[in-house]
C-alpha cells in the first residue's frame, strides 16, 4: 500500500525547490487548497527530473536516478510507493487516469535532455525540452488542474531554454548546447567561441532571449497556472533586462535569484490553479 502523504517531506522539498525557484513559494499562496498539492508535487516533480536530465554530470547517476523515478511513479499506480511526491500524488482522485505509458513518456523525456546532439534550429532546441515537460503537463492536467496542456508545457519549456542560456558555461561543460546552430551561424560563431564574452556572443545571445521573449508574450492570458504564471512574468522581466546589460549571460544568471512584483500580480491573476 502506497504511503500517506508525507506532509513535512513535502514542505522539505518545496523549501529546496523554492530556494532554486523563488516564485514557486510566492505562487503557492495563490492557489486553491484543492490544487495546491497537486500543483506543488508536479512542480517539484519536475525539477526533481530536470535536475537528473541537466545537473548532474556524469551519465551514469543521471541514469540510474531517472530510472529509479520511472520505477517509483509507476509502483505509485499499484498503491507501492515510497517518496512524498509520489505518494502525495497517488492520493489525488485523478491518479488512476494517468496511464503507466504516460509516466514512461515523462522519464524518457528526460533522459532524452542528456542527449547532447545540438539542435539545428530554435524549434528543434525547444522540441527537445518539450520532450520532457509537454508530458509534466499533460499529467497535471489529467490530475484534474483546470489548465491549457499544450500552453502550460510550452511555459515550461521556455522557461528550462531560458535557464540552460543562464547556465551557458555549465551547459558547455556538460556537451550540451543551449543556442541553436543556425544563430551561431547567423553571427558567425562556432561552439568553441561561446566560452568567451565577445560582441559576437553578446549579439547571439540578446537574439535568443528576444526570442524566448517572443515565445513568453504569446502565452498572455493561457491558462497555465500560478506557478508558471509568476515564472512567465519574471522570465520576461530577467530578459528585458539582460538584453539591456553589457553582459546579458552574466546579468540572467543573477537575475534568477530575484522575483520582481509583477510575478506575484500575475500569480494572484491566476489564482484557483
Amino acid at each position: 500500500m502506497t504511503a500517506p502523504p508525507d506532509r513535512d517531506g513535502l514542505a522539505s522539498l518545496r523549501a529546496k525547490w523554492s530556494q532554486a525557484r523563488p516564485e514557486l513559494d510566492i505562487a503557492l499562496r495563490f492557489i486553491a487548497p484543492p490544487q495546491r498539492v497537486v500543483a506543488e508535487a508536479m512542480a517539484c516533480l519536475g525539477l526533481e527530473l530536470e535536475q537528473a536530465a541537466f545537473e548532474l554530470h556524469d551519465a551514469e547517476p543521471a541514469l540510474v536516478k531517472l530510472q529509479w523515478w520511472a520505477q517509483e511513479l509507476v509502483a505509485a499506480g499499484h498503491g507501492q510507493a515510497s517518496h512524498p511526491l509520489a505518494c502525495a500524488l497517488a492520493a489525488q482522485p485523478g491518479f488512476a487516469a494517468v496511464a503507466p505509458a504516460q509516466w514512461q513518456a515523462l522519464v524518457e523525456g528526460a533522459l532524452r535532455q542528456r542527449d547532447d546532439a545540438p539542435a539545428p534550429t530554435a524549434v528543434a532546441l525547444l522540441d527537445g525540452h518539450a520532450a520532457l515537460q509537454a508530458p509534466l503537463a499533460q499529467i497535471q492536467v489529467r490530475l484534474g488542474a483546470p489548465l491549457d496542456a499544450a500552453a502550460l508545457g510550452r511555459a515550461r519549456t521556455l522557461a528550462r531554454a531560458l535557464r540552460e542560456l543562464a547556465r551557458l558555461h555549465e551547459t558547455l561543460a556538460d556537451g550540451r548546447l543551449p543556442l541553436p546552430l543556425d544563430l551561431l551561424a547567423r553571427h558567425r560563431l562556432a561552439r568553441g567561441d561561446l566560452a568567451q564574452a565577445t560582441p559576437q556572443r553578446r549579439a547571439a545571445v540578446r537574439d535568443w532571449l528576444a526570442e524566448l521573449a517572443t515565445g513568453l508574450a504569446a502565452l498572455r492570458g493561457a491558462r497555465i497556472g500560478a506557478i508558471a504564471a509568476a515564472g512567465v512574468a519574471a522570465d520576461r522581466w530577467r530578459i528585458a533586462r539582460a538584453r539591456r546589460s553589457d553582459e546579458p549571460v552574466a546579468m540572467l544568471g543573477t537575475l534568477l535569484a530575484r522575483v520582481p512584483l509583477r510575478a506575484t500580480f500575475a500569480a494572484w491573476r491566476a489564482r484557483g490553479a
